[in-house]
């Protein structure tokens, strides 16, 4: 096991409470959001199945046609959800493209719901810091650079499905959650624990001292991504296809890890590689 024990007790950071360009944790003594500040459209029936089932949101209205209403209906009470019935639209199709665009595949449904909450770098190492000394840490999934919503999503479900559920992004480059993002992960997004710090550097920092391993996926590393099996907490850090990670970023990992391919191939969708490394995360054994 190649760990080393670099834990330590203070947490020092001022950092704002920024996320998707929204939060909530300090707004809590403010009067309420209106809905158009704090709300989307989403549409498609697994993402709003997910998002009703899941009950992080509020639920401000749902669209549904006459096809779909019963289908609605039946979901809602196979799982005993229950909202006031002037929530649920019945209209047409038509008017549900209006809502989220032609070109959406909505399947007949769509709903305004509330922004999911977002938390800071504070949020994140209060909640690390609650784990015992030597425990297993989560893994972090840190996204420099990336803000396009359907890699985002996808990348949102890959790390859903490899159970790590702490999705790290940076102030600058923070997307604003939107339904692309939502259908792109499949609905997988509800699941997630979102954060955006000011500084990855600072984060990378403090994560070094509380045993962390922060490996960043370059292509030119002389390390094979089969490598990061031998760490038992890590902060997996992916970049974008076109300026992968920041040098600065780079430079601050504890290393960085290659997937081999074939040389005719520039490069893998910034989705894809993350996919393929955090498989080989979930493969870990007695690390």
């Amino acid at each position: 096991m190649k760990n080393q024990n670099r834990k330590n007790q203070t947490i020092k950071s001022s950092t704002k409470n920024h996320g998707f360009h929204h939060s909530q944790k300090n707004d809590r003594h403010n009067s309420q959001p209106t809905i158009s500040d704090n709300s989307l459209l989403v549409f498609g029936k697994h993402p709003i199945f997910t998002i009703l089932e899941k009950r992080r949101r509020k639920v401000f209205e749902i669209f549904v046609t006459r096809n779909t209403e019963q289908e609605l209906q039946e979901f809602l009470k196979k799982n005993s959800l229950t909202h006031p019935p002037s929530l649920i639209k019945v209209v047409d199709n038509n008017q549900i493209e209006n809502l989220v665009g032609r070109d959406q595949a909505h399947q007949g449904f769509a709903m305004r719901v509330a922004k999911l909450p977002i938390k800071n770098q504070n949020d994140l190492l209060e909640e690390l810091y609650a784990f015992g000394e030597g425990e297993k840490l989560p893994t972090l999934v840190m996204l420099d650079q990336i803000s396009d919503p359907h890699n985002v999503g996808a990348i949102i479900r890959s790390a859903i499905s490899f159970g790590a559920k702490k999705i790290i992004f940076c102030e600058h480059s923070a997307p604003k959650e939107n339904a692309t993002i939502i259908k792109a992960s499949s609905g997988t997004i509800e699941s997630a624990d979102l954060f955006v710090v000011t500084n990855f550097n600072n984060l990378i920092e403090k994560l070094k001292k509380i045993d962390y391993w922060c490996i960043g996926l370059d292509g030119n590393s002389q390390h094979k991504i089969s490598e990061i099996r031998d760490y038992k907490n890590v902060a997996l850090i992916i970049g974008s296809e076109g300026n992968g990670i920041r040098d600065l970023v780079k430079k601050n990992c504890d290393f960085l890890a290659k997937i081999e391919i074939d040389k005719e191939v520039e490069s893998l969708n910034a989705s894809v590689a993350a996919s393929i490394a955090l498989y080989e995360l979930s493969q870990r054994k007695n690390v």
